[in-house]
């Protein structure tokens, strides 16, 4: 049996496909008999270019197209004449503004402000003063351990 469906092309992680005539029994990404057109997922929108006489030629002679090859020849059929489709299948959400500072949590309410100007976020408090240890200069115990005797 003759079958119309996907052969996948491209990178890893970067699919795009190739709508193909192959027969049934070959595996995926093997022998074909004709290639009929192409399709990238990943462009945005989705590009969609399948030669329409020729995959209604093999339906004629008894091809099966898969069920996503079916949807892609309904697709592509409603092109204009010889064209490529473009199809987007997910409307694209318009993109979010995103303070990268890590005082941002704290100005959540202000991002607003911040198509006007920029936002007034807190200044970090030095805290040098309160750590726990004693003077750079003054080391413990130094003395015991050089004896407290100089060695020159």
């Amino acid at each position: 049996m003759v079958r119309i469906r996907l052969m996948r092309v491209g990178k890893r992680k970067q699919p795009s496909y190739r709508v193909v005539v192959a027969d049934s029994r070959s595996p995926r990404d093997g022998r074909i008999i004709e290639a009929i057109g192409h399709y990238h997922p990943r462009q945005e929108p989705s590009l969609v270019v399948i030669d329409t006489e020729r995959a209604e030629y093999w339906i004629a002679r008894g091809a099966q197209p898969s069920n996503q090859v079916r949807k892609l020849i309904s697709i592509a059929s409603a092109a204009p004449e010889g064209g490529p489709v473009a199809t987007s299948s997910v409307p694209t959400p318009a993109p979010k503004k995103v303070k990268a500072t890590p005082a941002a949590s704290v100005a959540q309410d202000s991002l607003e402000d911040d198509e006007a100007g920029a936002a007034e976020l807190p200044e970090a408090v030095d805290q040098a003063g309160a750590a726990p240890e004693a003077d750079a200069g003054e080391v413990p115990g130094s003395e015991a351990a050089t004896g407290g005797d100089d060695p020159a």
